[in-house]
């Protein structure tokens, strides 16, 4: 054990600053919290997109296609029953485009076109986690927001309200486009009124395609908007035990035949299916920057640490003289580099937890608050840790200090003593 004793006195000199395991160790510290911080953010957008993905459309959604559903709630009872106990929730919902303003402000043309989705309130909130995002006039939470929410409310999407210059208590018009054709098909024989409704509460999920293009109504009011029968829906979803099977309970669905050839059960895993796939292909190629960075500064610490070699040519010939073999003194130097390695990898990941936890302030110093809603869809950067990428870069860092402390420990070790010390003689 000697060899590593000595490693780690050579390395920190009592009474004395170590300015090479300084500069060594930051320099790999610096390079694993670059590594680090770039995979935990890239894995962090992914992460947040998949569980918006799932928050927003449930695990698994049956439709045909975007058109109408005769007997939307039997085939929610079939689904249900094929599922086999696969399911702990499911509801119907209407989408569909309409135009849209604030009832008081119509002249201003401060218009929108959102998504409208007529919802069953007593059903969704157990397939979409609508309470956790939703806020309601005098501060009420998403329970009691939902109590109110009925066939003359509409619930908005945050950014969308304050766009129209609205909110909770306040009113907007919708103007369905069905109706709109109608009149324009008929010559205006069939003119009707757009729907007033009270907005009794807002969604703030801090997610850009909710916040900013999200309306809902209740399933009647959406029937009336878009021209359909009662009994009539566009889809159902579903909230699974286990949200990694939705794939193949789609397929299971897919595959009966009591649903049919003009049903299409969907799982969230392929929605925005290219954007996450963008998302990790992004990742890899930072992954591999990074590395290369990281590459770099390992063998810059190679060359220091054959100069620190060099000139204890020495304490080798000491250390041989002394009785100390080849193997120990190529385990001196070896420990010397890898005591530099877990040293920067553990003050890299210090740097990481330091900069992420700080990373909504940094963002906002770099002026680039609007990028990353506009780019990447959220208002606050998600942070989700993995495991996985801190084990690679440990791994990593392991090999690297080993590969750029191999030569010089073993020119050290092959040196013989009476050469080592009539050279440095």
């Amino acid at each position: 054990m000697w060899p590593l004793f000595l490693a780690r006195k050579q390395l920190f000199p009592p009474g004395k600053f170590p300015v090479f395991a300084f500069v060594s160790v930051l320099g790999v510290a610096l390079g694993i919290t670059a590594l680090l911080v770039v995979q935990t953010v890239m894995f962090s957008f992914g992460e947040e997109h998949r569980r918006r993905i799932r928050e927003n459309s449930g695990d698994v959604t049956v439709s045909a296609n975007g058109a109408a559903i005769a007997n939307i709630d039997g085939l929610r009872e079939e689904v249900i029953r094929l599922a086999s106990g696969a399911a702990v929730a499911s509801s119907v919902y209407i989408d569909g485009a309409a135009f849209l303003s604030p009832t008081d402000r119509q002249l201003e043309f401060q218009q929108s076109i959102p998504l409208v989705r007529g919802i069953d309130p007593q059903r969704e909130p157990d397939v979409i986690p609508l309470k956790k995002y939703l806020r309601g006039q005098d501060g009420a939470d998403g329970a009691a927001t939902l109590e109110a929410f009925d066939d003359e409310r509409v619930i908005l999407g945050q950014r969308l309200a304050r766009r129209l210059g609205t909110g909770p208590g306040g009113r907007v018009t919708i103007y369905s486009p069905v109706k709109i054709l109608q009149s324009i098909e008929t010559g205006g024989a069939r003119i009707t009124r757009p729907k007033e409704l009270e907005v009794c509460g807002v969604l703030e999920t801090g997610y850009k395609p909710v916040d900013d293009n999200v309306v809902l109504v209740t399933l009647p009011t959406a029937r009336e908007l878009f021209g359909l029968k009662n009994g009539m829906g566009t889809a159902v979803h579903l909230r699974l035990r286990d949200h990694e099977k939705s794939a193949q309970i789609a397929t299971m669905l897919d595959s009966s035949p009591s649903l049919g050839r003009f049903f299409h059960a969907r799982p969230w895993t392929h929605m925005n299916r290219d954007f996450l796939n963008a998302i990790e292909m992004e990742k890899g190629t930072l992954f591999l920057l990074m590395f290369i960075i990281l590459l770099v500064a390992s063998f810059s610490i190679g060359s220091t640490l054959f100069n620190h070699v060099v000139r204890r040519t020495k304490e080798i010939g000491l250390i041989g003289a002394l009785g100390g073999g080849p193997r120990a003194i190529l385990t001196l130097f070896l420990a010397q580099g890898l005591f530099v390695g877990v040293a920067g990898y553990a003050a890299g990941v210090g740097l990481t937890f330091l900069i992420l936890h700080f990373r909504q302030e940094i963002i906002a110093l770099m002026g680039q608050s609007d990028t990353l809603l506009n780019q990447y869809q959220f208002a606050r950067v998600p942070l989700h840790y993995n495991p996985a990428d801190f084990g690679k870069a440990a791994l990593l860092t392991f090999f690297l200090m080993l590969a750029v402390s191999l030569l010089p420990a073993l020119w050290a070790a092959r040196r013989k003593p009476t050469e080592a010390m009539r050279a440095a003689a």
